[in-house]
């Protein structure tokens, strides 16, 4: 992963806890960036066209943005952040991940964001259209304070032998390398082999002959990968389960601080619900997630 020159921050709203603003600014003392903040506001009243004229919407509209922008301001002096260093912008909008996909396209190194969990299906939360669509790495942190020594994991795919998916393998790792040594932290790797219940069931396959098997094929491919980077095969975990809990469970138990993968965009119908393993781990991640794209 290249270094950050350019991350763009999402501002939480108003009487929230400030955790991605935050967790920017200490990346920020760790490797001189430039944060690029921003607010999100939007007023149902502005909608009422049958109630206001359009003078009065535009007053309503002028009148947020003036105060958010003054808050997000007072946000910037109160940590004592430098300008030099941080701009801020106001953006009226009901869409903040659209808005912040397409900002992304230009010069963005990095988007930092705090997460927000939903367990609904058909719901399309930010952090799942983040996941799908933005171009640019995403952090997606959470109120878990960073400790001293950190732990990090790496989620690997290897059951897909595509190039693609192997440079997002290699993307992983890098990044993974850049944040601990950010955080004089250790990195961990996992990859969850699952076998089929239905399968099994059958009397089709022997669940664990097939597991045994899967695991050696995976132990081996991973040693290959690797072999560039500081990372000993005693911190690498291949469970045995569905990818979410397993991935989640190694996360728990090596105790990590940030969780790093690759995600891949889908569109239509099937991008409304829960279906890579990067939404399947996001529903139970209770550590940072670092989300990126081949």
């Amino acid at each position: 992963m290249k270094a950050i020159k350019n991350a763009l921050v999402v501002m939480d709203k108003p009487k929230h806890d400030q955790v991605a603003f935050r967790r920017a600014l200490r990346l920020q003392k760790q490797e001189p960036m430039h944060l690029h903040l921003v607010a999100f506001c939007y007023h149902p009243m502005y909608d009422q066209t049958e109630v206001f004229e359009t003078h009065q919407r535009n007053e309503i509209k002028k009148e947020v943005l003036r105060e958010r922008e003054e808050w997000l301001r007072n946000q910037v002096l109160d940590a004592g952040a430098a300008f030099e260093n941080v701009t801020i912008e106001v953006v009226w909008t009901k869409d903040l991940a659209d808005w912040v996909t397409a900002r992304a396209e230009k010069d963005i190194d990095l988007v930092v964001k705090t997460v927000h969990r939903s367990r609904t299906l058909t719901h399309t939360p930010a952090d799942w259209t983040l996941l799908r669509a933005c171009p640019a790495p995403v952090l997606l942190c959470t109120k878990k304070r960073w400790p001293k020594q950190a732990q990090i994991l790496v989620a690997l795919d290897m059951k897909r032998e595509d190039a693609a998916h192997k440079r997002l393998n290699q993307k992983a790792l890098d990044a993974a390398s850049y944040f601990a040594r950010l955080h004089g932290a250790t990195i961990h790797c996992v990859y969850a082999v699952e076998v089929s219940s239905v399968l099994a069931d059958l009397d089709i396959i022997q669940p664990k002959k097939i597991q045994k098997e899967a695991k050696a094929r995976a132990e081996a491919a991973i040693k290959t990968l690797l072999a560039p980077y500081d990372i000993p095969m005693s911190r690498v975990h291949i469970p045995v389960g569905k990818v979410g809990q397993a991935v989640n469970n190694i996360a728990a138990k090596v105790k990590a601080d940030m969780l790093v993968m690759g995600t891949t965009g889908r569109t239509g119908v099937k991008g409304l619900v829960l279906g890579n393993a990067a939404e399947k781990v996001l529903t139970r991640a209770g550590c940072d997630i670092l989300a990126l794209k081949p």
